[in-house]
């Protein structure tokens, strides 16, 4: 019975690496690069921030987005590792290398775990507007919100460099 199990899960990814492998790697991870610094960009702002943590959309759309990115993130690491288990290239272990940072280090749950918790200040920053320390403390909030997503830029952007310069993707 776990054999049939395993043989069965194996022919299912198989199938949707095949699938996923016609999609164009390049193309798909490219324009998921576009879409995370574009949404990067509007989270590093309180307002960017305000509308994650106020709109159920805007939340589901940002979550979906993470989960694309490491879908495809884990579909390009297949593909680089089977090259760089045929032809061991430089570019292919150091891309490697990449994924595994970001598939660690910036997973989705992080990412919500850390949102959460600047939800949760925001939410205490609108609740005492008129404190004198609250255009600081905004300030506060942006520059942590700043440091962390420049972080998974720069691996988001680091992995999509890297498959630019892959051979046979």
């Amino acid at each position: 019975m776990r054999i049939v199990l395993l043989t069965a899960i194996v022919s299912m990814i198989t199938f949707s690496l095949q699938a996923q492998e016609e999609e164009n790697i390049v193309e798909v991870i490219d324009e998921l690069t576009v879409q995370w610094d574009a949404l990067a960009d509007q989270l590093k702002t309180y307002e960017g921030l305000e509308q994650y943590c106020h709109t159920k959309a805007f939340r589901d759309n940002a979550i979906a987005l993470l989960d694309d990115i490491h879908h495809y993130d884990t579909t390009l690491y297949l593909i680089v590792k089977n090259k760089f288990d045929t032809d061991k290239d430089a570019e292919a272990r150091a891309t490697l290398s990449d994924i595994e940072t970001l598939e660690t280090e910036y997973t989705t749950r992080s990412f919500l775990r850390f949102l959460r918790k600047e939800c949760m200040e925001l939410n205490n920053l609108e609740m005492n507007k008129t404190s004198d320390a609250y255009a600081h403390d905004v300030k506060v909030l942006e520059k942590e919100m700043k440091k962390y997503l420049k972080a998974i830029t720069r691996q988001v952007d680091v992995i999509d460099d890297h498959v630019h310069h892959l051979d046979g993707l």
